[in-house]
């Protein structure tokens, strides 16, 4: 998917599957590549408290 500058999107994330004994804190990172020379590899961070 192309975005030009100045426009937005909505992105959507695959679920995150945990299994037992995973419980607590835990940091991904969704990294995003982009054609920005300054950016090129954009990182998002979900951070989560997994609840059994």
């Amino acid at each position: 998917m192309v975005i030009k500058p100045g426009e937005s999107t909505i992105l959507t994330s695959s679920v995150f599957l945990m299994h037992e004994g995973m419980e607590g804190y835990h940091d991904f990172a969704v990294h995003l590549k982009t054609n920005d020379p300054q950016q090129p590899d954009l990182v998002v961070r979900v951070i989560s408290n997994w609840v059994p």
